[in-house]
């Protein structure tokens, strides 16, 4: 095992390797000369020996993640003045393929740089284009405009000395900051934009509780009056044409508590932006704390940049190539049948239902080792468990799932603050009764065929369908949020994360007919399962998570067991 190391830390200390001048030749390299660098490269941030390394062994295998990947690809597109993109890398498997995908001519001068100048230098001030993301929710939320469904919703509790006047001016630099925070949305001519202020001031009214709590930090926070003010602050509606589609509120509950309650609606945020919220704020308060200017710099890339390439990267290549491997990945997907009941609820506004459960630290720790012994993600392996539930459950060995990407395959979009996030449909193949060792490897080779290609917005993908080809619909979701990262470290201060759900969404609605969420925390993983109450019994839910917690318990313990041998809960009926 490589020793761990912070991914920060190393990209900060690992020196830049030479640079050949093959960017402005446009000539390709040798593969050989492309290996050498690559595992250089790897050794340098893996702190190992060149020499341990294998070529030929896929990349993942090796514990290659994707924060790591995305400077591998920066790295490289530095050198050879090629826009390489995270999906690039992760289809080439192997340093040996890489490599070699990299020195053919062909290759080489497919990879034209696009220059986003001409596309960015198109923007209109104070308006843009929509994406695909934000039209696919736009119309999702025609039904009940006003519906939380679709609002992050989340509290920072600062335990210590709190300068409120520095949290307010940290919150107001990040909206200045970022045009996400400054947009709202219009229809014109049939076109959905994207409307951004170009001043917009975020109140931060605080409500002290002091009087009505005791210094008992518990109760105060389960207490009545502030449990009230978290869940309305959560579902109150925005006003989505006039905006701000961000709102915060400072809850004093003790002299040495507060929280600051955060809502957010998705139609200008994701997950990866809420770590960067997280972080900026961090950094912006020790600053104002410290009486000095913000010493950032300007975001390179806005969230409208991005629709803007996006919608020209629609008309290439790329986006032509990812439509195709759509269109043979999915076709034949049968409907996933969750219940004999049909849904019967507005999927804009679908009432939902929520059942939460936790995982230890033991246990979670026995899956890291479990899916790095096959070469898989803690993500690929849980949804291979959750396919494996609604299996045994639907009696169908071809399980379609959707999940939740970041989709910030490219270095300069980690720092962006808007919709980036896309679905992906992960189609899980369980036939011949595979032992769970089985199926994880083959859910990980097709997972990470999957995720390779990832930028196709799920919109496009749903448009894929023509003649007798359907579209698919996905009807359970498993989705693995990354917001344990947020970077809350305050001197003098104790920060920490509050959600209602791991992926900080309100309670009492629901995205898809069934969805799995995991978010790891301290070492443990938290999980919910969300259901749409048309489709299932509150009861049905709870048995179904019983279910999980019971093939996670016993699955660790015996991986090689057939999936039809594997015990569920005595009281499970099959809900096909």
């Amino acid at each position: 095992m490589k020793p761990r190391v912070d991914e920060r830390d190393a990209s900060r200390e690992r020196p830049v390797l030479a640079a050949h001048d093959l960017s402005e030749s446009r000539l390709p390299a040798h593969h050989e000369t492309i290996e050498a660098w690559v595992v250089e490269w790897l050794a340098l941030h893996w702190q190992m020996p060149a020499g341990a390394i294998d070529r030929r062994r896929p990349l993942v295998e090796q514990g290659l993640d994707s924060m790591a990947a995305i400077s591998l690809a920066h790295d490289l597109e530095q050198w050879l003045g090629l826009p390489l993109s995270l999906s690039f890398v992760w289809q080439q498997g192997s340093i040996e393929a890489l490599a070699r995908a990299l020195a053919s001519p062909e290759v080489m001068f497919s990879l034209a740089p696009v220059s986003e100048s001409a596309v960015v230098a198109r923007r209109n001030e104070g308006t843009a284009p929509a994406s695909l993301g934000q039209q696919q929710l736009w119309r999702q939320l025609r039904p009940q405009p006003e519906s939380p469904r679709f609002h992050l919703h989340f509290g920072l509790r600062f335990d210590g000395p709190l300068d409120i006047e520095a949290l307010r001016l940290s919150l107001q630099e990040i909206v200045r900051r970022h045009e996400a925070f400054r947009t709202s949305f219009r229809e014109r001519d049939g076109e959905l934009l994207q409307v951004i202020a170009p001043v917009s001031r975020l109140e931060l009214p605080v409500v002290d509780l002091r009087a009505e709590q005791e210094e008992d930090l518990g109760r105060a926070l389960d207490s009545a009056s502030f449990r009230t003010l978290y869940d309305a602050l959560g579902r109150a509606p925005f006003d989505l044409q006039v905006g701000p589609l961000i709102r915060a509120a400072l809850v004093v509950l003790t002299n040495q508590t507060h929280v600051l309650l955060v809502t957010q609606h998705r139609l200008i945020t994701d997950g990866a932006s809420l770590s960067v919220f997280g972080r900026e704020l961090a950094f912006l308060y020790r600053v104002f704390h410290a009486r000095v200017p913000s010493p950032l710099a300007p975001p390179s890339r806005q969230a409208s940049d991005v629709a803007r390439w996006q919608r020209h990267w629609l008309g290439g290549e790329g986006a032509h190539r990812q439509r195709e491997y759509w269109r043979a990945r999915l076709d034949g997907v049968p409907p996933l049948k969750l219940t004999p009941r049909g849904a019967c609820g507005e999927e804009g506004a679908r009432v939902g239902g929520l059942v939460c459960f936790e995982v230890p630290m033991a246990l979670t720790t026995a899956w890291k080792v479990l899916a790095s012994g096959e070469g898989a993600t803690l993500f690929t392996a849980l949804s291979a468990v959750f396919a494996a539930l609604l299996s045994r459950h639907s009696g169908q060995e071809d399980v379609l799932l959707g999940t939740v990407v970041a989709n910030r395959g490219r270095r300069e979009l980690r720092d962006v603050v808007g919709l980036l996030a896309n679905t992906v449909a992960l189609r899980c193949d369980l036939t011949g009764n595979p032992s769970f060792r089985e199926l994880l490897v083959r859910h990980r080779r097709r997972t990470t065929e999957d995720l390779s290609h990832q930028e196709l917005p799920f919109e496009e993908v749903s448009r894929l369908g023509q003649g007798a080809w359907a579209a698919p619909t996905v009807r359970a979701a498993c989705v693995f949020e990354s917001m344990a990262p947020f970077d809350l470290s305050i001197p003098g201060l104790g920060c920490a994360l509050l959600t209602d759900t791991p992926d900080a969404s309100v309670p009492g609605t629901a995205r898809h007919e069934l969805t799995l969420l995991l978010r790891e925390d301290l070492g443990r993983l938290c999980g919910a399962f969300e259901y749409a109450a048309d489709v299932f019994q509150p009861a049905e839910v709870e048995r179904l998570a019983a279910c999980f917690r019971r093939l996670l318990g016993r699955i660790v313990e015996t991986p090689d067991v057939r999936l039809d041998d594997l015990p569920l809960a005595e009281d499970a009926p099959r809900l096909g």
